[in-house]
């Protein structure tokens, strides 16, 4: 960089005071050359010192995320159950938990992704992995990606707020080095996944509201959209991801009563054309996407796994290999059956005892037979179910069946128990029907006594007949299966 010479004029005869041999003219300029050189790199420093604060971030929020993440290599707390999780999507068992399932499936993803077939269950805290032929340095470099990209996310959200580079750099560094999230997002957990893309919705509800002089144009429907699209990925990882919808919804509505205000300009069409973009946006995509996700978890697991039981006899029928599904049978009149109580496990139980004739608090009984609940099941746990109609013809088809004749499956079907029938329960051991009547139980006198009725009784039949209400039946023509069936009477 060169500087002119000074001009100066001189008057006749006379020096100049001042002015500057040729030597130091020319150290002169030098100097004011490195000067002016100097203040453009600083003015060159400063104009990119956002782009070198975000390195640094990107930098040590890669360093803090990824160094020694193969230490230790053992299961580590919540790893038993979300690396168990991941195992069953990619053998494709069914199980239940309380979570949504979208940071469950990308954990499971990038198991997919590395060819890891699912075979360790991470039954307990403690146990190793490299004996049991784990990949989970690649499991936990997948699930670190999500935590490493949270302090640029942070940085990005404070600039495009509007926030110097210093307080950006400051509040990326906080995240940086916490020690919760360093220690999460090394690990095969859910968290850091959600709290992505919570700041995802953060930072694009930002960018849309950035785009707010320039209504339904292109950038402003994406970012909408794309602040919809990470909501229902954030409900969709933990349901705490419902204060990040709380948080955006409260933004909205101090954006529409902005846009309500008459001052603005804005017509009344205007708005609802703002209410009705933001309602599909922020509330319609966020459904769908939460929804189609558990089609998706469902569409997966299909195989049968620890979670049938948390379901319905009907649900778990359809789950491949489930054993309900290779041991239910329909049920026939004449048929012995015993029956679970859902809750408890107890069979329903009898035997020759009888209940006393008088209480500790005084109350008398019937002395009748007892009816209890059993934890194993016995020989005094099978009841014959037999039909309240067509008495002859029950008696004859019973009949041929202890004969050992072979009835055709036309004929047999029947004789198939639906629901809604009107049936009696025989005991089989001691020959007597089931019966309920007007007399206080044992244990809690605002409940009646169950005991039984002698078959040669005709006094008190009405008390031994039972409506069987089968769970879940859509109509009269569904059928009681064993194993499968869940009844009331």
């Amino acid at each position: 960089m060169s500087v002119d010479e000074p001009q100066l004029k001189r008057r006749p005869g006379k020096d100049v005071v001042g002015e500057l041999s040729p030597d130091k003219q020319l150290q002169q300029d030098s100097g004011h050359a490195v000067a002016v050189g100097s203040s453009a790199k600083a003015s060159g420093f400063v104009k990119n010192s956002s782009s070198y604060a975000f390195m640094a971030v990107v930098a040590l929020s890669f360093i803090t995320r990824y160094y020694r993440i193969w230490d230790p290599a053992q299961v580590v707390f919540d790893e038993v159950h979300f690396g168990k999780f991941a195992s069953y999507y990619l053998r494709r068992e069914y199980y239940f938990d309380v979570h949504p399932p979208l940071a469950k499936m990308l954990i499971a993803l990038g198991g997919w992704l590395i060819g890891y077939d699912g075979h360790f269950l991470f039954e307990k805290i403690g146990m190793d992995y490299v004996s049991n032929g784990v990949p989970y340095m690649m499991l936990r470099g997948w699930v670190a990606l999500f935590g490493f990209a949270l302090p640029p996310l942070v940085y990005m959200i404070m600039a495009e707020s509007g926030y110097s580079v210093v307080a950006a750099m400051l509040a990326a560094l906080l995240v940086t080095f916490d020690n919760a999230l360093v220690t999460q997002g090394r690990l095969i957990l859910l968290d850091n996944i959600m709290i992505f893309f919570m700041l995802a919705s953060v930072y694009s509800y930002v960018k849309f509201y950035k785009q707010r002089y320039r209504p339904f144009g292109a950038q402003w429907w994406t970012w909408l959209l794309s602040t919809g699209v990470m909501l229902g990925c954030v409900v969709s990882c933990k349901l705490v991801g419902l204060f990040t919808i709380a948080l955006v919804g409260v933004a909205v509505i101090f954006d529409l009563r902005r846009i309500l205000d008459i001052r603005r300009g804005y017509t009344m069409f205007d708005f609802w054309g703002h209410f009705f973009a933001r309602a599909f946006a922020l509330i319609a995509v966020p459904v769908v996407i939460y929804l189609s996700l558990f089609a998706a978890h469902l569409a997966i697991l299909t195989r049968t796994g620890p979670g049938d039981a948390y379901h319905t006899s009907q649900f778990q029928m359809q789950l491949i290999d489930n054993p309900m599904t290779k041991s239910s049978f329909d049920v026939h009149y004449g048929d012995q059956i015993a029956i679970r109580h859902r809750e408890t496990g107890a069979f329903l139980d009898s035997n020759i005892e009888r209940y006393p004739l008088r209480y500790e608090d005084q109350r008398v009984s019937s002395q009748g037979q007892q009816v209890t609940g059993a934890a194993d099941k016995t020989d005094n746990s099978f009841w014959i179910i037999k039909p309240m109609n067509n008495q002859e013809a029950y008696a004859q088809f019973v009949a041929r069946r202890q004969a050992g004749e072979d009835i055709p499956q036309v004929e047999m079907k029947k004789w198939v128990v639906h629901h809604t029938d009107l049936v009696q329960l025989q005991h089989a051991a001691t020959g007597s029907n089931m019966r309920t009547h007007d007399v206080a139980s044992p244990m809690t006198s605002t409940n009646m006594e169950f005991t039984t009725l002698a078959l040669n009784d005709t006094t008190h039949v009405d008390d031994t007949v039972w409506k069987l209400e089968i769970d879940g039946a859509k109509s009269n023509s569904t059928l009681l299966k064993t194993s499968s069936s869940f009844i009331r009477f």
